[in-house]
């Protein structure tokens, strides 16, 4: 075998074991979501409903899989214009109480917005979840 048929061949190797080894890593060096998180109930409400230009306020629920309201999560939120790129807007949601978590965002333009949720559980399990909303 010359040096370039081996050279080919040991470039294909190491690829393959990269490969391999990323997805390793990304299943056994991650812990598995418990029940409660896997089946977690999040929803989404605005204040106003419909939606108008300006400031709004989102209300996100959380429930674990009994539907039962979860407290001491941390809900992460990012809200983004699909049609047009306007900033994001981002931040953690203000606990309520009661499964209940609001933020707050600027809807600058009329338009379809993406709601994206990030909600760690109280067992550190992690629900994701986004949501459309449009302003009329």
């Amino acid at each position: 075998m010359n040096n370039k048929n081996l050279l080919v061949v040991l470039a294909i190797a190491v690829g393959v074991l990269v490969i391999l080894g990323f997805k390793l890593m990304n299943t056994s060096g991650s812990s598995s979501p418990s029940n409660n998180g896997r089946n977690a109930q999040v929803s989404l409400t605005t204040d106003p409903d419909p939606l108008k230009m300006g400031q709004a306020t989102f209300i996100i629920d959380v429930k674990d899989q009994t539907g039962k309201p979860v407290d001491n999560a941390t809900v992460f939120f990012d809200l983004n214009m699909t049609a047009m790129n306007m900033g994001t807007q981002q931040g953690n949601a203000t606990s309520q109480g009661n499964g209940r978590y609001a933020a707050s965002g600027r809807m600058s333009m009329r338009g379809p917005w993406k709601v994206t949720t990030k909600v760690t559980m109280p067992d550190s399990s992690v629900v994701n979840k986004d949501f459309t909303v449009n302003v009329p």
